[in-house]
C-alpha cells in the first residue's frame, strides 16, 4: 500500500507553530520511527538556525544539527504516513526539494498532504479560516481571478515539485491571528488536522489537542479583557468576518462534519 507524505516547516511560512505542531501531535500519539534526513550543511544557515548541544541519559555531549527529519507514523489502520519537518532552508532551495522529492519516492509515497500557516487579521475568537487546494500540475494553466500574487516559501516550491513529479499534491494552510502570533497556537493546528483528517483513514486522537486550544482560547480572552485596544479591535475583526461568513458556517461545511461525525460513531461501534 503506498504512503501518505505529511510536511511541515519552522519559520516563516509556521506562524503559532501550527504546521510543524500537526506533525508534532501525530508523532506522540502514533507509533513513530526515523526513515531518513536531509541534511542541513548544504541548505541551513546555521546562524539562523543554530546546531543545539545538549547531555543524553548516558551523560554524553551530542550536537544536534537543524536537520530535516523524515519520519515513518503507524497508525492504526489505513497506509503509512511519512512525515517531513524542520526549519526552512535558507539556501538551494531547488536542490533541497529535489533531495526531499528523491527520498518521498524511496518511500513509495504517492500522495502529499503540504502544511503552511500565514499571519493574518483572524479573531481568535471565531474558527480559524482553512484553505485546502490540489495543486495542479506547474504546465497546466489554472483559472482565477482571485490566485495569490506575492512572496511564497519552500512549502509551495516542495508542492508544486511533488506535483510535477505525479504525486497527488494537496497544499493546506491555516490563518492565525497576528497579535497572538508569538505563542503556540493549539487552535490553528487543530484546525490544519481537521482538513487532514478528511485525508488520512484512521480517527486522529484529538481530545488533548481540542482542550489544549479551548485553553488558548480562554487565554486570549483574558489579554483581551485586560486591553481595551486589543478588545475593540478583536471586536472590530470579530464584525468583519462575521458579515463576511465563513466557509466554516457554510452548509456544504456543515454536511461534512456531520458526515464525519456518522463516520467516527459507525466505526467506533
Amino acid at each position: 500500500m503506498s504512503r501518505i507524505a505529511i510536511t511541515a516547516f519552522s519559520g516563516w511560512n509556521d506562524a503559532g507553530e501550527a504546521a510543524t505542531g500537526v506533525i508534532e501531535h501525530l508523532h506522540e500519539v502514533w507509533p513513530t520511527r526515523p526513515a531518513g534526513a536531509v541534511d542541513a550543511e548544504e541548505f541551513i544557515d546555521f546562524q539562523v538556525n543554530r546546531p543545539e548541544i545538549h547531555t543524553t541519559e548516558d551523560g554524553l555531549r551530542v550536537v544536534d544539527w537543524p536537520d530535516t527529519r523524515v519520519h515513518l507514523v503507524t497508525p492504526p489502520r489505513g497506509p503509512e504516513i511519512v512525515t517531513v519537518m524542520g526549519p526552512e532552508p535558507s539556501l538551494r532551495w531547488k536542490r533541497f526539494c529535489d533531495e526531499v522529492l528523491e527520498q518521498l519516492q524511496a518511500l513509495d509515497v504517492s500522495s502529499v498532504i503540504a502544511l503552511g500557516a500565514l499571519l493574518a487579521d483572524s479573531p481568535h475568537s471565531r474558527p480559524l479560516p482553512v484553505s485546502a487546494h490540489v495543486e495542479p500540475v506547474p504546465a497546466e494553466p489554472v483559472k482565477g481571478s482571485e490566485l495569490y500574487t506575492g512572496p511564497i516559501g519552500v512549502p509551495t516550491i516542495l508542492a508544486r515539485r511533488t506535483a510535477s513529479a505525479g504525486l497527488r499534491t494537496t497544499s493546506i494552510w491555516v490563518q492565525v491571528p497576528h497579535y497572538v502570533s508569538q505563542n503556540f497556537s493549539p487552535k490553528a493546528v487543530l484546525g490544519l488536522m481537521r482538513e487532514v483528517q478528511d485525508l488520512v483513514s484512521a480517527p486522529i486522537p484529538l481530545d488533548e489537542l481540542i482542550e489544549d486550544a479551548e485553553a488558548w482560547e480562554r487565554g486570549v480572552d483574558e489579554l483581551a479583557r485586560t486591553d481595551e485596544d486589543v478588545a475593540e479591535y478583536v471586536a472590530r475583526l470579530e464584525r468583519a468576518q462575521d458579515a463576511a461568513g465563513l466557509p466554516e458556517a457554510s452548509g456544504d461545511a456543515i454536511a461534512r462534519e456531520f458526515e464525519q461525525f456518522l463516520r467516527r460513531r459507525r466505526e467506533s461501534e
